[in-house]
């Protein structure tokens, strides 16, 4: 008898524990993270947003007229702070983005972005920096550290968000006709250059 009624107090107490250690995970889940307090507000507008647009537009006005011509031309395209951002909270109120909040500083050398995920039950907060290195011609985001609410987050997962990024960076790119040659972030800014293909 007391041993049946040992392995049920047993049980019950690591119920208990396991019940105070989801309340402490979702509690952990829902607070900002730490890099959030490290990022600069940046004010965004419709005409940065624009700028945004015509800026991309009239590089790949020149990458196409290279093409077309068969001819290696130099490329260069230069994004703000204020323009990204703007650009970023048009494509979320249009609904284009699974986020409710997005901000994205462009530092020396490297990028800090900080995103609420919209989630089914509770929203994810969520917070990475990196830079991007070019490797045979294409941009590889290296992500340098990534939170997830006040979460410890295990190695996997921070090479998981890398792999993640790298994939979406590849399919946007994989019908732009460019070999990236750097990319700078710096002053509130992020240069990329390249060279058009010829296609031969």
């Amino acid at each position: 008898m007391r041993l049946i009624r040992g392995l049920i107090m047993g049980v019950g107490i690591i119920g208990i524990l396991v019940v105070i250690a989801l309340i402490t995970g979702l509690y952990l889940y829902t607070l900002s993270p730490s890099i959030l307090g490290r990022a600069a507000p940046v004010a965004v507008t419709a005409d940065a947003a624009q700028s945004f647009d015509t800026k991309l537009e009239s590089t790949n006005t020149q990458i196409k007229a290279a093409v077309e011509a068969r001819e290696k031309r130099d490329v260069n395209l230069t994004i703000t702070e204020s323009e990204a951002n703007s650009k970023l909270v048009q494509m979320l109120a249009e609904g284009e983005l699974p986020l409710k909040k997005i901000l994205l500083n462009f530092g020396n050398g490297y990028f800090l972005a900080y995103a609420v995920v919209d989630t089914p039950v509770i929203d994810a907060r969520t917070g990475a920096i990196g830079r991007i290195e070019i490797v045979d011609g294409k941009p590889k985001v290296v992500i340098e550290e990534f939170n997830l609410g006040k979460l410890p987050v295990p190695e996997s997962v921070k090479n998981g968000v890398q792999q993640l990024a790298n994939m979406l960076v590849s399919l946007q790119l994989a019908d732009w006709p460019v070999d990236i040659t750097g990319v700078q972030i710096q002053d509130q800014q992020l240069t990329i250059t390249g060279t058009t293909e010829t296609g031969e």
